[in-house]
């Protein structure tokens, strides 16, 4: 999680950053699976805050064939097999409610490297679709251990999301009339409503005037607002203005830094509800 540091003197309290943050943090589970027990974790803001749920089965970890008694033996091997799938579909079961209850909104699978191929087979069809990678673990692997190999996952499928959402802006959004770039075209699609998703460069800044009575934002020096004939105040800095107030309009915010694409193309701009 990087916030940039800074100092602020305004005269109400500086929140945008922090409401950012919070409102465009996704939860992640991470569930940790063998054939003894398994485990789910919540990760959040970066650090497993919430343990969901806990399964024990009554599945030895290993059967071995003894010469004599085959038959018996395979017979035996078939039972435990079978409630090893019964165990896997209450896990999977399980799982699903807990995403269908929004404790989590991708999923991390952790585990023996030979059970989780066998795991993904009982995977709900939506489950699946938010798997996001997996990770190699024992059982009773620390917690911290597992926390810090969930990061580097949750990094690079947030890194990969952010990059891809921002090639689309430009080469697909951008050009069909349904995404802006550059500071004027994203404010005035701010201001009519149209951003459904606002993408900007944390190190960018620019200076910028807002109306103390309407809100207007522009950066061009008026004497005055043009909607409400207010006085324009100036700011060093307009885009964490434009950030709160695409904030109260609903807007989805994602910042990233040095994404060249985007810095070369203005260092912000926006998916819009609707073409231009």
């Amino acid at each position: 999680i990087i916030m940039r540091s800074k100092i602020i003197i305004d005269p109400k309290p500086y929140t945008q950053s922090i409401r950012s943050l919070l409102n465009n943090s996704k939860k992640y589970g991470v569930l940790l699976i063998d054939r003894e027990k398994a485990q789910i974790y919540s990760i959040y803001l970066g650090e497993i805050n919430e343990y969901l749920a806990a399964f024990i089965s009554d599945v030895p970890s290993k059967v071995n064939f003894k010469s004599q008694a085959v038959l018996r033996e395979r017979k035996l091997y078939g039972r435990l097999e079978e409630k090893l799938h019964h165990f896997f579909k209450l896990v999977n079961d399980r799982t699903m409610e807990l995403f269908k209850e929004k404790k989590f909104d991708y999923l991390i699978l952790a585990g023996r490297k030979e059970i989780i191929p066998n795991f993904l087979n009982y995977l709900h069809s939506y489950l699946r679709s938010r798997h996001i990678g997996n990770i190699d673990a024992e059982p009773d692997s620390n917690i911290s251990l597992i926390s810090n190999k969930a990061q580097k996952v949750i990094d690079e499928f947030e890194a990969k999301t952010k990059n891809d959402l921002i090639d689309r802006l430009i080469d697909e959004y951008n050009p069909n009339g349904m995404g802006v770039l550059g500071i004027d075209g994203t404010i005035k699609s701010l201001l009519i409503e149209k951003i459904r998703i606002l993408i900007y460069d944390r190190q960018f800044t620019r200076e910028g005037y807002i109306c103390d009575s309407c809100r207007y934002l522009t950066v061009e020096h008026k004497d005055k607002c043009p909607y409400c004939g207010g006085k324009l105040v100036f700011y060093n800095d307009i885009v964490d203005e434009i950030v709160e107030d695409a904030l109260n309009r609903g807007c989805e915010i994602v910042d990233t830094e040095g994404n060249e694409k985007l810095i070369k193309a203005g260092s912000i701009g926006a998916v819009l509800r609707y073409k231009l």
